[in-house]
C-alpha cells in the first residue's frame, strides 16, 4: 500500500488547485473524488464567471481575493492554456 503525506477531499476546482500547487513540492498527494471525474460536481455547473470583487466591501477577504485572484488569470492561462 502507497503511503501519502496529503489528502485532499474533492476533486473540484478548490481541491483540484490545492492538488496542483501542492504537486509543485516533494509531497505524496492523492485526491479523493466521490464522482466519476474531477470537476463534475458543483464546479461543473458554476457559471464560469471571473469575479471582480467590485460588489464587495473594499475591505473583505472576497474583494481581496477576487483581486489576488484576477491578477494571477494572465500567469495561469498561459501556463494551462486556457483562455481568459
Amino acid at each position: 500500500m502507497r503511503a501519502f503525506q496529503i489528502a485532499i477531499i474533492g476533486g473540484g476546482v478548490v481541491g483540484s488547485a490545492i492538488a496542483r500547487e501542492l504537486s509543485k513540492y516533494n509531497l505524496r498527494v492523492v485526491v479523493f473524488e466521490k464522482g466519476s471525474d474531477v470537476a463534475s460536481g458543483a464546479s461543473k455547473a458554476n457559471s464560469g464567471v471571473i469575479h471582480s470583487g467590485i460588489n464587495s466591501p473594499p475591505s473583505s477577504l472576497k474583494a481581496r481575493f477576487c483581486v489576488e485572484g484576477n491578477r494571477m488569470f494572465p500567469s495561469l492561462s498561459e501556463e494551462l492554456g486556457f483562455p481568459v
